[in-house]
């Protein structure tokens, strides 16, 4: 639970179970507050994503695309090539390869030799992967561009700047118990103690008044940051600069791909007139 529920949580329980005087909250501090909420959870949820984005494939996704592959082979090229494909494969079990486009490259490659290049598939397939692989390599500058420039700067937020500010709203909720107990001090106190509790009503003010600043300072340097919109900027900068590398490779395969399906359409419908 964080210092804000907290907070809340014993607010209503003084309001239950005492008359006490309860000290509210500046109207800034709270809008303020829910401002920099918004902003906090949306900071985690974007680095726990992006990371989740760039990671490379596990081991599970690779043989599941890999054990597809060779479904494929089975069923062109006859059980002695997919079982060829299959032991290649089981040796390279521990070679993860660094994104997906990787692991379709090297599962297209490796179904062209053994379909073989003389086959239409098999030259489609050796194209096809080829180029696969460029992207990959692609997919990797776009991965370690946003890395530098998103993941570790806004996870560096939440370790510094954002953990001050946690730490300072614990310090208003800690204050803020601590200015009720002395106002209800003062009020139950007897003739003889009442200038000194009147005293440690006045310290306890002041230390509130002081600690709410210093948080809404702290808050207010996370909400108003233009930081995470340059690393935004960057984050977007990086996959548009893979998405053209990658449009203009797709775009100089795709009519390679194109002219070997019309030509084995056009001598398929030949044969089988």
């Amino acid at each position: 639970m964080d210092s804000f529920s907290k907070f809340t949580q014993n607010l209503a329980s003084e309001k239950l179970t005492s008359n006490a005087e309860v000290t509210e909250l500046p109207t800034d501090y709270v809008a303020l507050e829910q401002r920099y909420e918004a902003v906090r959870h949306a900071t985690q949820s974007l680095v726990r994503l992006t990371r989740s984005y760039t990671a490379p494939p596990n081991n599970f996704d690779v043989q599941a695309l890999q054990q597809q592959f060779t479904t494929l082979t089975s069923k062109i090229g006859g059980k002695r090539d997919a079982e060829a494909v299959a032991a290649a494969h089981r040796k390279e079990e521990d070679s993860v390869p660094n994104t997906f486009q990787h692991a379709i490259a090297r599962a297209s490659l490796d179904v062209s030799e053994r379909v073989g290049l003389e086959e239409p598939l098999g030259a489609a397939l050796f194209k096809f992967g080829s180029i696969e692989e460029k992207v990959g390599n692609e997919k990797i500058k776009q991965d370690r561009s946003i890395h530098a420039k998103f993941i570790e700067p806004m996870a560096a937020t939440l370790e510094s700047g954002v953990a001050l500010a946690q730490n300072a709203r614990k310090e208003v909720a800690s204050a803020r118990l601590t200015l009720d107990a002395a106002k209800a001090a003062f009020k139950s106190a007897k003739p003889t103690h009442v200038d000194a509790a009147r005293r440690d009503v006045e310290t306890a003010e002041d230390h509130f008044v002081t600690v709410v600043e210093e948080a809404m300072r702290l808050m207010r340097s996370i909400v108003e940051s233009p930081a995470p919109l340059r690393h935004l900027s960057d984050f977007v900068a990086a996959q548009l600069a893979f998405h053209k590398e990658a449009a203009a490779l797709l775009e100089d395969l795709a009519p390679e791909i194109e002219e070997i399906q019309v030509t084995q359409e056009a001598l398929y419908r030949h044969e089988n007139k």
